[in-house]
């Protein structure tokens, strides 16, 4: 069970993301999660979109190459540790944690998670009682 993440190289210049996310909204796709940050010379901006297709079409239009990829959304256990139970999660089974960022438009405390073995994260955390979001989180 995972959803779509887009992935975009961009410029590391005032206002870049500003006119990205403005680009998305007036297009009506919204953006409940994102994590931006400089590698290398270059911006990266990744994140979730209610519309994947859309959000590649629009950005396409803008001159940009997005990239597609699998990532986990799972909510984090309402009670105190409950951040600590998903890592505690994939440690044990030994998968690695490459980028985490958290839904900032959704009720409960969602994070999304970049992991080097998907599959295998996705029956720890099953197993282990954590719920999982599908396309349904980009309507939330």
């Amino acid at each position: 069970m995972t959803i779509k993440e887009i992935i975009l190289k961009v410029e590391d210049r005032v206002g870049e993301l500003s006119r990205i996310i403005s680009h998305l909204y007036e297009n009506d796709v919204t953006v409940p999660a994102f994590w931006a940050g400089k590698e290398n010379k270059k911006a990266t901006l990744r994140f979730i979109a209610s519309d994947p297709k859309t959000a590649v079409s629009v950005l396409t239009g803008l001159g940009f190459k997005a990239t597609i990829m699998d990532v986990i959304a799972a909510r984090v256990p309402d009670h105190p540790g409950g951040l600590s139970t998903i890592l505690k999660i994939l440690r044990s089974a030994k998968i690695n944690i490459r980028h985490v960022y958290p839904c900032i438009e959704t009720k409960d405390a969602i994070l999304i998670l970049d992991v080097d073995k998907t599959d295998e994260a996705v029956k720890a955390l099953k197993d282990n009682w954590i719920k999982l979001y599908d396309e349904r989180l980009y309507k939330m």
